[in-house]
């Protein structure tokens, strides 16, 4: 078995939940909040793989298998889990989740992965939330986003957003 094989072996597959949405550059996410997170990464100026589909033997090696990360940011080294069914109304689905939760949690910790964990309460101020979480984990400040320009014809906002990672 190649290295990339185990390494994709590694994943279980994702569960479904939420509302498939497409993020600002085009990219098809799985709830909301993935693209609240995503929108809000690309706003930033911050580059990331989706449900790490990219994975090289540069980035970690997982001793057990976990699930896909939400969010891989590679200038930080630094992954981001979005927890968006911690709060479902179903007590059978929360409570398995949370277990679900629990354990991935300890995968990373485990491992000594870096990882921030974003959950639904979160995205009701998403900048002040994860800039906060952010500093905690990595140790400095999100960097500030790209700036914005007028089109000197046109006289529309110009902004320039980088893309995810593919």
């Amino acid at each position: 078995m190649g290295f990339l094989s185990w390494l994709s072996d590694l994943f279980e597959s994702p569960e479904e939940y939420g509302i498939p949405s497409v993020t600002l550059t085009g990219q098809h996410v799985r709830s909301r909040g993935e693209k609240i997170i995503a929108d809000y990464l690309t706003y930033h100026g911050v580059a990331y793989y989706y449900e790490a589909q990219a994975m090289s033997n540069d980035w970690f090696i997982f001793q057990h298998k976990i699930s896909k990360p939400d969010f891989y940011l590679p200038q930080f080294n630094l992954f981001i889990e979005y927890w968006g069914l911690v709060d479902s109304p179903d007590p059978r689905t929360r409570n398995e989740y949370v277990r679900t939760m629990r354990w991935k949690m300890a995968q990373y910790h485990r491992n000594n992965i870096r990882f921030l964990s974003i959950y639904p309460s979160d995205m009701r101020n998403i900048d002040y939330n994860f800039r906060r979480k952010f500093r905690t984990v990595t140790g400095f400040d999100l960097p500030a986003p790209p700036t914005i320009a007028n089109c000197s014809i046109c006289h529309q906002q110009i902004r320039d957003w980088p893309l995810h990672v593919d």
